[in-house]
C-alpha cells in the first residue's frame, strides 16, 4: 500500500515484473538448398547460415573427403565456400558443419552438378 508516496515493505512483493525472454532455437541452412546446377567456368557461392547462436564455428568439407577447391570465408552468422571458377573436380556432396557450444553441432548438405555450355 502507498502512504506518502512511499511503499511498505511487507507488501512490495506484490509488485513483481515478468519480463518474457524469448530464445531461438540453434538452426542452420545451406544456400541454395539440396542441390545446384552449375555451368562450369561460372563462380559458384554455397552459404551455410546458422540462426539462435551467439558464437558459430563453421566448417566446410566434401562427403567423400576430397580437397574442397574452393575459397572458405566465415563471417559472424553465416560462411562461405566460393569457386571461382567452377571445374570437373568441384562436382561433389558438400557439406557445411556448424559448431555451436552447449547448443551441439548441425551439418547439411548439397549436392554440386556440373554442365558445359
Amino acid at each position: 500500500m502507498r502512504r506518502n508516496g512511499k511503499i511498505k515493505a511487507e507488501n512490495a512483493a506484490e509488485f513483481m515484473y515478468v519480463l518474457p525472454i524469448v530464445v531461438k532455437a540453434f538452426e542452420m541452412e545451406i544456400i541454395p538448398a539440396n542441390r545446384i546446377v552449375a555451368q562450369i567456368g561460372e563462380t559458384l557461392i554455397l552459404t551455410c547460415n546458422a540462426t539462435g547462436c551467439a558464437s558459430p564455428s563453421f566448417s566446410w568439407r566434401t562427403q567423400m573427403d576430397n580437397p574442397l577447391g574452393g575459397t572458405v570465408n566465415n563471417y559472424i552468422t553465416y560462411s562461405t565456400l566460393t569457386m571461382n571458377p567452377v571445374s570437373v573436380v568441384n562436382s561433389h556432396d558438400y557439406l557445411c558443419t556448424v559448431s555451436c557450444g552447449e547448443k551441439g553441432k548441425k551439418e547439411k548438405s548439397i549436392k554440386v552438378e556440373l554442365y558445359c555450355k
